[in-house]
């Protein structure tokens, strides 16, 4: 039995994976067992999600993966990123290029990244936080800042950072 199949766009999804009609998927992403990309995120007082989810190209989603979206708005992932098993990408997130996001780490809602981050494993990202690019947050840390910085290595409960040499 394949448990694959593969869209026009190279697209390869699990058939276990839930991919919601209001998600864009540009080329060559792969969707592992289980994700669930396209459903409402849980917004206080809101009754309907006409969100949407865009997904660039060459990402990687792993198992048991969320991504929401949001009421009106628009969840962005950009090209090349990783997303490990267990991650949740709230509402109206935007994640630029070249991110590596941890296994079990939460990005809530209205959260922007940058490109070239690697968010270690279980890390926390508070709603509506900012963080820049080439920055390493470190496992188990608790984002509940804007890092709109360069080139940090963040970490820690609370989070703080240290210049990347």
């Amino acid at each position: 039995m394949n448990t694959w199949s593969q869209d026009e766009n190279g697209n390869k999804i699990h058939i276990t994976a839930i991919v919601g009609e209001n998600v864009e998927l540009d080329k060559n992403n792969i969707i592992y067992p289980y994700a669930v990309i396209g459903l409402p995120g849980f917004i206080r007082d809101a009754n309907n999600a006409t969100g949407k989810v865009i997904i660039g190209n060459g990402n990687k989603i792993g198992a048991h993966t969320s991504i929401m979206i949001g009421q009106e708005g628009i969840t962005k992932i950009g090209d090349n990123n990783l997303l490990m098993n267990y991650v949740n990408i709230g509402h109206d997130c935007e994640i630029g290029n070249n991110n590596e996001i941890g296994a079990g780490t939460v990005v809530a809602g209205w959260a922007k990244i940058g490109n070239n981050n690697m968010i270690k494993i279980r890390c926390t990202i508070r709603n509506r936080k900012i963080i820049g690019n080439d920055n390493i947050i470190g496992m188990c840390s608790n984002v509940t800042k804007d890092f709109d910085i360069d080139s940090w290595l963040i970490y820690g409960t609370p989070a703080k950072q240290i210049k990347l040499k």
